[in-house]
């Protein structure tokens, strides 16, 4: 006989744990992970994290340096165009007119103005943001490469089993807090209805009410293509749609054609005009 419940295992469950580097860490265990860790794991991961995440998150300062960033990405190009147009020397263009006069023009280089503030742009970026972004990259590596060992470890200790794993975001510019996701199998639930599955009983069985009316009546057990679908009226026995509990209402009938007129015999008010 077919077990009454299959098990099916649910996909992966993802947490988002949020640490501020100025409070201390949290001694709640989230459900679905408390059969993973106890509370002093838990806190003791959650320090180790922030005592190596923090050293790549500075508020103030980075808040600082985004401004000033910003700041010269306008100045700086716009000075370099000025001082290289100033600087660079004219050239006199010569031509002839139709009647024979030669006439001399000056020729800015703007070109070679504008060649020069887009350079100082891009090199104003390379030399300010990559440097920083480095930064930031090193420190989820560093922390990242710390979360692998405590997977490996759980993965140890569970004889190869699924186990949680820890990885961190990338940290934000002026961020005051580190940002990770712990994912995790979900545990076996059981899942009626599967193929081959016994059904429960309050469904294998036709429902039996003996003051019922109407019943709706079961698909026969051994129907076969070309068949009826249910069994005939005087063996109908299922879920009753209604019985003779059932409140009777009458059948509305409407208005009557006088309802809206004035009677003769009822008394007129007395309006005063």
């Amino acid at each position: 006989m077919a077990a009454p419940y299959a098990s099916q295992f649910a996909p992966v469950q993802n947490i988002a744990l949020r640490l501020p580097i100025n409070q201390p860490p949290t001694e709640t265990v989230p459900y679905d992970l408390q059969r993973y860790y106890s509370r002093d794991v838990w806190v003791a991961r959650q320090r180790a994290v922030l005592t190596k995440g923090a050293r790549y998150l500075k508020p103030r300062f980075e808040i600082i340096f985004a401004v000033f960033m910003l700041l010269a990405s306008f100045a700086v190009p716009i000075v370099v165009y000025y001082v290289v147009l100033h600087a660079l020397p004219r050239q006199q263009v010569r031509f002839t007119e139709f009647d024979g006069q030669i006439v001399t023009l000056n020729e800015e280089p703007f070109w070679q103005a504008r060649a020069a503030s887009i350079g100082a742009l891009l090199g104003l970026i390379l030399l300010g943001w990559t440097p920083f972004f480095l930064w930031k990259a090193n420190g989820k590596r560093q922390v990242n490469v710390m979360l692998r060992k405590f997977s490996a470890e759980d993965t140890a200790m569970a004889s190869g089993a699924p186990t949680p794993q820890w990885s961190m975001k990338m940290p934000g510019i002026g961020s005051k807090a580190l940002h990770l996701i712990i994912s995790y199998p979900r545990a076996l639930t059981g899942v009626p209805y599967a193929p081959g599955a016994q059904l429960p009983p309050y469904l294998a069985n036709p429902f039996q009410d003996p003051v019922g009316g109407y019943s709706a009546p079961y698909m026969a057990a051994g129907h076969a293509q070309g068949q009826p679908h249910h069994a005939p009226a005087d063996n109908m026995q299922g879920v009753p749609l209604y019985g003779d509990r059932d409140e009777k209402i009458p059948d509305y009938s409407g208005p009557t054609s006088d309802m809206y007129l004035p009677h003769e015999k009822e008394r007129f008010d007395d309006v005063k005009v």
